[in-house]
C-alpha cells in the first residue's frame, strides 16, 4: 500500500519589536553546463549551505493504556485457571519516553531555526546539534500544524543563517539539492529536479502548496533544506510518497514563501492569522470550463452572509480566475492565496460573470478557528474538535475511546445530530452547541450525520 511519510537570503532581526525579513528576489540561478555539457561538482553550493542545516533530536513522554476489554480478559478467573496468572495488568495509563530525529534550518543569526511541526510536536525536550558539533537545548517558539511548520530558538553565537529565494520563481525542471542532518552523524546531500509545483491535494496538511522533487528525501531529512544552485532556500523538505519507506522519487517541500509567512507570524504574534474571503467553492473540470468559455477558474457556490466576499459583491455562479493578477486553477490554490494574504489585506479578484470579466476588491477578514479537547461530555470524551468557518471537524481522536469504537475518525465533519431529547435533526454550528445537546445523554440515544471526504453517513452514538 502506498504510504505518505512525513519525512531566504533570510535574515530575521527583532529590533524595537519589528521583524525584518531580507529577501533575495533575484531570479533563481539555473546552471550553465561546461563545454562537455556536464555539471562537474556541487561542492561550493553544499559548503555554503551545510553550516545552516542542523540535526534535531526530540524527547517526549507518551501514555499508553491497555484497553478495558483486554484487561478484564486477562484478569478473568477462567483465563487464569488454564493459563495461570498473567500478572498485574495496570488499569492506569503507563508513561514512557519516545525519541525522534529530524533536521532544521537556521534562519537568523540569533538562533531561530525552522523545521517541520511533526518533528517537534509534543516534545518535552528539543536538542539541536550544529554542523560544528555544538549542542543546545532549544525553546519551542511556535507551531503551525496546518502547514507543518515549527520555529524553535537556541541561545548561540556565530550562527550562519541560510539565504532565502523567492519560491514563486521556481520552475519545473530546475535543478535542486536536498540537504539535511538526519541522524546527527553529519549532513546528507541529494540532487534532483523540480518535477511539479503547487501540489495541494496530497492530504498531509490543511494548507498545501508543495514543491515536488525527485531529490531523495529520506526519513530523518524532514525539516531540512531544499536549495537552488545559488545555495538559497526554496523549500523545507517535509514528506515523501513511498511504498517501502524509502525514497521512490516523489518528495515534497513546503515553499519558502509559505514558510516566511508562517514563521514571521509565529515569531511576532505567537500564532498564524490567515485571511478569509467567505465563499464556498468547487473546482471546474475541463468539460464545464468549455461550457463557460474559459480554461481555468474556481466556481463560487455560496457567499457567506456578512463576509468579506458579500461586502465585495460576490455572487453564487461567479468564477474566480485571478487573485492579484495571479491565475487560480483550483480550489486549493485559491484557499492558499487568500489565507496567506492575511487578514485586513485588500485583494483584487478577477471573476467571470455572465460572459464578462470583472474585478472585485475584497478586504479580507481573519479566519477564526477554535480547538477544544472534550473531557466532560460522555459521548464525546476522547475527541479534540476544531471549529472553523461554521464547521465542526474532528481534529484528534484517542484510540480505544467510545467515539473511536463507534467509527468516528480524524477529519470527520459533524453536520447534524438527532437525539431522544430533540426528536428532530439539528444542524451543528459550534462546539458549545454540540456539547450542550449531548450533555448527560446515554450511549445509543443519538444519531450523528458525518461527512467524510465525499461521503455522508449516519453513526449511532
Amino acid at each position: 500500500m502506498k504510504k505518505l511519510l512525513m519525512a531566504v537570503s533570510v535574515s530575521v532581526a527583532l529590533m524595537a519589536g519589528t521583524l525584518n525579513l531580507k529577501v533575495d528576489n533575484s531570479n533563481l540561478h539555473r546552471i550553465a553546463p561546461n563545454q562537455n555539457g556536464l555539471v562537474m561538482s556541487y561542492s561550493s553550493i553544499v559548503q555554503k549551505v551545510i553550516p545552516s542545516v542542523v540535526n534535531i533530536s526530540t524527547e517526549k513522554v507518551v501514555e499508553t493504556k491497555i484497553p478495558e476489554q483486554f484487561r478484564r480478559f486477562f484478569e478473568d478467573p477462567f483465563f487464569k485457571r488454564f493459563f495461570g496468572p498473567f500478572g498485574n495488568v495496570p488499569d492506569k495509563p503507563q508513561k514512557h519516553k519516545e525519541f525522534a530525529l529530524g533536521s532544521g534550518v537556521i534562519v537568523t543569526k540569533d538562533g531561530y531555526i525552522v523545521t517541520n511541526n511533526h518533528v517537534v510536536a509534543g516534545a518535552t525536550k528539543i536538542i539541536v546539534k550544529l554542523h560544528d558539533g555544538r549542542k543546545y537545548t532549544a525553546k519551542l517558539i511556535g507551531t503551525d500544524p496546518k502547514t507543518d511548520i515549527a520555529i524553535i530558538k537556541i541561545d548561540a553565537k556565530n550562527l550562519k543563517p541560510i539565504t532565502i529565494a523567492d519560491s514563486s520563481k521556481v520552475k519545473v525542471g530546475d535543478i535542486v539539492l536536498a540537504i539535511g542532518n538526519p541522524f546527527g552523524l553529519g549532513e546528507t546531500v541529494t540532487h534532483g529536479i523540480i518535477s511539479a509545483l503547487n501540489r495541494n491535494s496530497i492530504g498531509l496538511n490543511d494548507y498545501e502548496n508543495f514543491i515536488q522533487t525527485d531529490a531523495a528525501i529520506n526519513p530523518g531529512n524532514s525539516g531540512g533544506a531544499l536549495v537552488d544552485l545559488k545555495g538559497r532556500l526554496i523549500g523545507i523538505n517535509s514528506a515523501i510518497i513511498s511504498r517501502s519507506g524509502g525514497n521512490n522519487g516523489i518528495g515534497f517541500a513546503i515553499p519558502s514563501n509559505m514558510m516566511k509567512f508562517v514563521i514571521t507570524s509565529l515569531i511576532k504574534n505567537g500564532k498564524v492569522e490567515r485571511g478569509y474571503l467567505g465563499v464556498m467553492i468547487s473546482n471546474i473540470d475541463s468539460s464545464k470550463a468549455k461550457l463557460y468559455g474559459i480554461d481555468h477558474g474556481v466556481l463560487v457556490n455560496k457567499v457567506e452572509p456578512k463576509s468579506a466576499a458579500e461586502a465585495a459583491g460576490f455572487k453564487p455562479g461567479d468564477i474566480i480566475v485571478e487573485v492579484d493578477g495571479e491565475k487560480v486553477k483550483n480550489a486549493g490554490e485559491l484557499r492558499n492565496k487568500i489565507a496567506f494574504k492575511g487578514p485586513n489585506s485588500i485583494v483584487h479578484i478577477k471573476v467571470y460573470r455572465n460572459g464578462k470579466y470583472i474585478t472585485l476588491n475584497a478586504k479580507l477578514k481573519a479566519l477564526k478557528t477554535k480547538v477544544e479537547k472534550i473531557e466532560n461530555v460522555k459521548l464525546l470524551n476522547g475527541l479534540t474538535l476544531k471549529e472553523e468557518k461554521g464547521h465542526i471537524v474532528i481534529d484528534q481522536i484517542k484510540p480505544n475511546t467510545y467515539p473511536a469504537m463507534v467509527g468516528l475518525q480524524k477529519g470527520d465533519v459533524i453536520l447534524r445530530i438527532k437525539t431522544v431529547k430533540t426528536g428532530k435533526w439539528v444542524d451543528i454550528k459550534s462546539i458549545d452547541q454540540l456539547k450542550k445537546l449531548l450533555k448527560d445523554l446515554d450511549r445509543g440515544d443519538t444519531l450523528m450525520e458525518i461527512k467524510r471526504e465525499n461521503s455522508i453517513f449516519i453513526i449511532q452514538m
